[in-house]
């Protein structure tokens, strides 16, 4: 038996009749899933009540700006939400969830309904907290893989469900919200028999109660991989949380947002350089949040139906799904930054002027799939700034990821009091542009030496044999 075997088997006692399957990675695969559908959907989910209340499209805004709220304040209070087990949080954001969505689905009034988003959107942030430390172990970047993708598969589904509610005529849109609740019901049934402290990770499951040889669970169903590699080079790997860049889930936090880990910038240039990397990283955000809050209005605006416009509100979370799905091939080219810039532009301008609905259509594509992949580059250009620890670097972009996804909504809306909702999305132009404009921090040569390790590495590991799996 392996010195890991038997430190596992002593700190992990035999599971309970009542708790004889497998559930953590399950439950933590299932609520991503809401946080996928929240995302996605809430563009078209604002457009149903806004039909439903009889009130400005504008007045409902304000549900695409709360999980920016939900994802800075959690990130700030991390250090003592991470204290209480993971069953205990992961419980709090199912209820959360559960509460929104019943209030989405029936609130009488407009108030109670906003006041219902703001509950789901605590409920997913906490969810965007947790899960990485639910799935700490040697097997972290698979499991993570997994659970993103989940939430990438909602994000495209959601919209669809609120389309097919609204085309019904005995069915209310907004009852699609119901579907927010039925992945963390799942989650309060399947977790209620699970020891979190004896057993606080699904690595930790697999274990419990084998001596030789660990459980098996749903995360087995899928091949494993070797790792999920951020976008600097092969060396850079999923131990810190710059994996989930990779994938189809923008946004996501990580679970270690202590801002004062690591080594603070020393110089007057590596603080401009901190800034400007923090300056990238909230600007490759804008765009992206505001087309997911804002896509489905634009197709309204233009006299598309209801329950067509807001099943087209899955264009959008498609076009990202591909672009991020791509990344691994797409990643290796050297233009890659600058054509998702202009892919992004261009989407937004027929976005913004485009008349006829196959158009628009196009441009929603075109405009996820340029931003799929703004996010990760950017984040992964800080991660590199020398002065910054790895862990550092993460927490500050989710905290200024936060105050985009909180800002872009509530803001697009008050230009609105000015402008058309198309001419208001043409500003996401210049502020797009910018990202060209604004330096990476990183030198030529530091580029090209990173790529050259880059592909050293990937040639050992494609050389390696296939490593084994316990």
């Amino acid at each position: 038996m392996s010195d890991a075997s038997q430190a596992s088997a002593a700190i992990v006692p035999a599971p309970s009749a009542a708790a004889s399957r497998p559930r953590i990675f399950a439950a933590t695969f299932v609520s991503e899933i809401a946080v996928g559908a929240h995302v996605g959907g809430v563009g078209a989910l604002i457009a149903l009540l806004s039909v439903d209340f009889g009130l400005p499209i504008s007045h409902f805004a304000i549900l695409g700006s709360f999980l920016g709220v939900g994802m800075v304040g959690f990130s700030l209070l991390s250090k003592w939400l991470m204290k209480a087990t993971a069953g205990m949080v992961l419980q709090l954001a199912a209820t959360l969830v559960i509460v929104g969505a019943l209030g989405l689905a029936f609130a009488p009034w407009a108030n109670v309904a906003i006041a219902s988003g703001l509950s789901v959107a605590l409920g997913t942030s906490l969810v965007i907290l947790i899960v990485p430390a639910v799935l700490a172990g040697p097997r972290r970047a698979r499991d993570i893989a997994l659970a993103n993708g989940a939430s990438s598969a909602a994000s495209i589904v959601s919209p669809l469900l609120y389309g097919l509610f609204a085309s019904i005529p005995w069915l209310e849109g907004r009852w699609a919200a119901l579907m927010l609740a039925l992945p963390a019901i799942y989650v309060l049934a399947t977790i209620r028999h699970v020891d979190f402290v004896d057993t606080p990770s699904a690595f930790a499951e697999r274990w419990a109660g084998r001596r030789t040889k660990r459980r098996k669970d749903l995360a087995d169903k899928f091949g494993a991989v070797e790792s999920v590699q951020a976008f600097g080079g092969a060396e850079q790997v999923a131990e810190d949380e710059m994996g989930r860049a990779a994938l189809p889930q923008a946004a996501g936090a990580v679970h270690e947002p202590n801002i004062s880990q690591g080594r603070a910038p020393v110089t007057k240039k590596q603080r401009i350089q901190v800034g400007m990397g923090l300056a990238r990283v909230a600007l490759s955000l804008v765009a992206e949040f505001a087309l997911y809050t804002w896509g489905v209005a634009r197709l309204l605006e233009i006299g598309v139906p209801n329950a067509t416009a807001a099943t087209l509100g899955a264009v959008f979370p498609l076009g990202m799904a591909a672009g991020r799905l791509s990344a691994g091939i797409l990643i290796r080219w050297r233009y890659i930054f600058v054509t998702s810039i202009a892919a992004s532009m261009i989407g937004t301008i027929i976005i913004g002027t485009g008349t006829s609905l196959p158009w628009l259509i196009f441009g929603l594509l075109l405009a996820g799939c340029g931003n799929a992949l703004l996010y990760p580059i950017t984040v992964d250009d800080l991660v590199a700034q020398p002065s910054l620890s790895a862990n550092r670097a993460a927490a500050l972009s989710a905290l200024s990821g936060g105050v985009v996804v909180f800002i872009m909504p509530i803001l697009l809306a008050w230009v609105q009091q000015f402008l058309s909702l198309g001419h208001s999305l043409l500003l996401l132009f210049p502020i797009t542009l910018l990202l060209f404009v604004l330096p990476s921090g990183r030198h030529s040569s530091t580029v090209r030496r990173s790529r050259r390790r880059g592909k050293r590495i990937d040639a050992e590991i494609h050389n390696s044999p296939a490593p084994r799996v316990q």
